[in-house]
């Protein structure tokens, strides 16, 4: 497979290639000795890192009791990029320690935070005074308890081993279910969590108040078409809950998605069972959802591809394109033909090598130098 190389507007042979770089946060596989605990010998009332894992419990009454372990069968699914690596970590549904582990940056206000996971819930026992299993903290302290985006679920009654259902909620307010979508239990299902830090208000706690912008959405197994679904599976976007980013009661700047937070039974409501892994945190889909199959996404609408031995590799969207030509640099239109969804191969064999520009149109257009070797 050939490095690609990105251009919008033909302007861009004059002014070089760019190159796109992911901002990667948090990558979290598990892959460490699995059948152990994920915070060896936690400590009640004292801040335990774990220097091999680089997970922190959380100081409470029950930091001491083991509820994360390493299991040694990786959650996989297809296409995902994280899909079967390393271990997995399993949550006993138990009263005990809730975990956290930093991010590489904190993520402040007018700024998007993406968190992509498998998780797979057995749901054979119902759960219906539901809590929240992750979180993300506004510090990376251990003895504070400042957080939210936090992802709900519970297991239906009338439908155990059967049916889950998702709940979500910015901050400190009840969570906002979803009735309509239910998902299978005893499943491994792809979760990305998207989170809208926003800007600040006013110049006070008083002249925010009831002017929240912060935006949470989630999305239950979306396309893996390289490209952000334009509906999510819930949003949650009430003004009257606060922001994470925000004055404090002092009118001093306040919070900030600093870690993420899985938790145990907690005292509120109960969490199932469950099964993590493949968890990326990034400020962009493409950063948490690469294209599948060694496909390179362009900043570009829908549109990803790959040169393999002169065969061009598309994945496109007919909704914004829905035809080709591939062009010389002077100009000279060399191949044409339509295009369908998702899936298309360009044969480009007989061609000689070099440069050539590949323009997309439809709804919209783009173009992409490619070079065929």
């Amino acid at each position: 497979m050939k490095r690609k190389i990105f251009t919008l507007f033909f302007m861009s042979v004059l002014f070089g290639f760019g190159t796109l770089h992911a901002q990667v946060i948090l990558e979290e596989n598990f892959d460490y000795d699995a059948n152990r605990a994920l915070i060896m010998d936690p400590i009640a009332s004292v801040a335990n890192l774990d220097f091999v894992t680089g997970w922190t419990t959380v100081v409470s009454t029950t930091a001491n009791v083991n509820t994360f372990n390493i299991t040694d069968a990786p959650l996989t699914y297809n296409g995902y990029v994280l899909s079967g690596i390393g271990n997995a970590l399993k949550c006993n549904a138990t009263t005990g320690q809730t975990v956290f582990k930093p991010f590489s940056k904190s993520v402040r206000n007018d700024s998007t935070v993406y968190i992509s996971f498998l998780i797979n819930i057995p749901g054979n026992v119902a759960i219906t005074s539901a809590d929240y299993f992750m979180a993300v903290r506004m510090d990376k302290t251990a003895t504070t308890g400042n957080y939210g985006c936090k992802v709900w679920a519970a297991v239906d009654p009338a439908f155990p081993g059967q049916e889950i259902s998702l709940g979500i909620n910015k901050l400190s307010s009840t969570a906002i279910w979803d009735n309509t979508h239910f998902f299978a239990a005893n499943t491994t299902h792809l979760f990305v969590v998207k989170y809208y830090v926003g800007k600040l208000v006013g110049t006070t706690a008083t002249e925010e108040a009831g002017k929240y912008d912060d935006v949470m959405s989630v999305f239950v197994d979306p396309p893996l078409t390289g490209v952000e679904p334009t509906t999510p599976t819930l949003t949650h976007s009430d003004p009257t809950i606060k922001d994470m980013y925000r004055w404090d009661s002092a009118n001093k700047v306040f919070g900030s998605l600093a870690a993420l937070w899985l938790r145990s039974k907690g005292s509120g409501g109960d969490v199932p069972a469950y099964t993590i892994d493949g968890i990326r945190v990034g400020l962009s889909w493409s950063d948490i959802m690469s294209a599948p199959n060694g496909l390179k996404q362009t900043t570009a609408d829908n549109f990803i591809y790959k040169i393999d031995n002169k065969n061009i590799f598309l994945s496109t969207s007919i909704n914004n394109y829905n035809s080709y030509e591939l062009l010389s640099l002077s100009g000279q239109k060399i191949l044409t033909g339509s295009l369908v969804d998702n899936n298309n191969q360009i044969n480009a064999s007989a061609l000689s090598k070099g440069i050539y520009i590949l323009n997309l149109n439809g709804t919209k257009h783009a173009s992409a130098k490619i070079a065929l070797r």
